[in-house]
């Protein structure tokens, strides 16, 4: 009896379909799975743009002036103790930088014509985690110092 097969085993064609379903589903995940990393890191950049944010203001409520400049990737000094426990102002993808630019534009050096005279940056070599933290920052007067360099701006020569 020719006509009857055997029921173990998987065909040529079934191997086929199963492998392009699992190619499929491969090739929505991973772009999506890429992309949540991406907004991840540009959410995390954006809470530490943000508490940064809070702890320069804590000082300057607390000293009545704003904490002197401080290198990328170093804490301005005054400020430490206002930032969350374990906060990291540099990781692999970009580093925290606040920016006292008054000195500068008091001898007409700020930056790319910025009006900002104190702000704090993210330094990225990535333009797209730079473009997602700018989306990320709607309301806000984030401007862009470079290519690798945007700035949130705290305040102004005139006040807030």
């Amino acid at each position: 009896m020719r006509g009857y097969r055997s029921s173990r085993g998987f065909t040529l064609i079934e191997l086929v379909i199963a492998l392009v379903v699992i190619a499929i589903v491969a090739a929505i995940a991973i772009p999506a799975y890429f992309g949540l990393i991406s907004n991840t890191r540009a959410a995390q950049a954006v809470a530490d743009l943000q508490a940064m944010r809070a702890a320069v203001f804590l000082y300057y409520g607390d000293v009545g002036r704003w904490p002197a400049e401080a290198p990328a990737g170093f804490i301005p000094k005054g400020t430490q103790d206002n930032l969350p426990k374990n906060f990291v102002i540099a990781n692999r993808w970009y580093t925290i930088d606040y920016d006292n630019w008054v000195p500068l534009h008091r001898q007409g050096r700020a930056p790319a014509g910025t009006t900002t005279a104190i702000g704090v940056s993210v330094i990225s070599r990535d333009p797209r985690l730079l473009l997602r933290i700018q989306s990320l920052l709607k309301g806000a007067k984030f401007s862009r110092i470079s290519n690798t360099k945007y700035t949130l701006e705290i305040a102004t020569l005139n006040g807030f």
